[in-house]
């Protein structure tokens, strides 16, 4: 561990080995190499006590892959105007949100493998937004999604969000800091704030709908007032100018995201070109 400079460790198929060995060995090495590392472990089922009375075994670093919150994303992409609000109902996210490790899809739920799972994709934007520029759960991204994947004729496809999802991971980089206000209150529209902090004073503004076009009501902080936000993922023009109050009206297409940052933000310029694809 210490010679490679790691981080921690992502265990696979947890359930078919030894809780115990796990949970010791992952204290031994908390306590005897580096106090801080992490540990992820690969419990494929989507059932949220089960994977809860998982966690309770184990080491207090450990964590999961939110399971059930992709078969939640799956369902809200195949069910017409599904209810958003519900989107983290019985996930690992909600109940143990500093356990739990957010993902859309990967290499086992792919098409093709045993545990494959569908996901439309106009659904893949919302949902990454959901896990990479909120404030719970840990993301992970799929290499499948960011550069496109091949296999077997017909089930080969390029990179998913229009080739964009480097921009979704820059905004959360550079703008996805501090505290949340959710405005989750209408069934197939969803918005929130990240409000900054006193390093990154930015924030960030989000708005998605899996129906028609979305608009938020949303308050940034007085802070703002004057500023003009935009869109940085340029899926709508829609120039906002923050208010006396610090709140602004922001928008987003039919099935789409927007994520709006004010226009003068430091690394405005960087999106668009944060990743090369093939």
């Amino acid at each position: 561990m210490q010679d490679l400079e790691l981080g921690g460790i992502r265990f696979d198929a947890v359930k078919h080995f030894s809780e115990t060995f796990l949970s010791e060995l992952c204290t031994h090495l908390v306590e005897n190499v580096n106090p801080n590392l992490f540990f992820v472990g690969e419990y494929w089922k989507d059932d949220l006590p089960t994977t809860l009375g998982y966690l309770s075994r184990m080491h207090e670093h450990f964590s999961l892959f939110d399971c059930p919150l992709v078969y939640n994303f799956s369902e809200a992409s195949t069910t017409e105007s599904a209810d958003l609000r519900k989107i983290f109902d019985n996930s690992l996210t909600s109940a143990e949100p500093y356990n739990a490790v957010t993902l859309v899809q990967n290499h086992d739920t792919q098409p093709g493998q045993a545990l494959y799972i569908h996901i439309e994709e106009f659904f893949r934007p919302l949902a990454y937004a959901l896990i990479l520029l909120r404030l719970e759960g840990y993301p992970t991204v799929f290499y499948g999604d960011l550069y496109g994947l091949s296999g077997p004729k017909g089930s080969e496809r390029g990179p998913s969000l229009n080739g964009q999802l480097g921009d979704f991971c820059l905004a959360r980089k550079l703008y996805a800091y501090g505290e949340e206000d959710a405005y989750f209150d209408f069934p197939t529209c969803l918005g929130w704030v990240r409000r900054g902090t006193w390093d990154r004073k930015d924030g960030c503004a989000v708005v998605i709908s899996n129906a028609g076009p979305g608009e938020k009501k949303m308050y940034v902080g007085t802070e703002h007032k004057g500023e003009t936000w935009t869109d940085v993922l340029g899926w709508n023009d829609k120039k906002v100018v923050i208010e006396e109050d610090g709140f602004g009206e922001f928008v987003c297409g039919e099935t789409s995201v927007s994520v709006f940052v004010n226009a003068a933000a430091p690394g405005r310029d960087l999106f668009g070109k944060s990743y090369d694809y093939p």
